[in-house]
C-alpha cells in the first residue's frame, strides 16, 4: 500500500495538509483527499507533483 503525505505549494513540514493519503480526486478546481482513517479534506487548487516512490504529493493553492 503506498501512502503519501500532502504538501501545500512546497515540500516543507509547515506545509503539511494531510499524512497517510490514500486517495486523490482531482474535481470543479479543488484536489480532494483521503486518508486512511477515511477523513477527507478539499483544497482549492491542482495537483503539481505526485512522487509515489518517496510517498509525497504537492498541490498548489489558489
Amino acid at each position: 500500500m503506498c501512502l503519501s503525505t500532502v504538501y501545500k505549494n512546497e515540500k516543507v513540514e509547515q506545509n503539511v495538509a494531510m499524512r497517510n493519503v490514500m486517495q486523490i480526486e482531482c474535481k470543479d478546481g479543488c484536489v480532494i483527499l483521503t486518508d486512511l482513517m477515511d477523513r477527507t479534506m478539499a483544497i482549492e487548487g491542482q495537483l503539481v507533483s505526485a512522487n509515489l516512490v518517496d510517498g509525497f504529493v504537492i498541490v498548489k493553492e489558489n
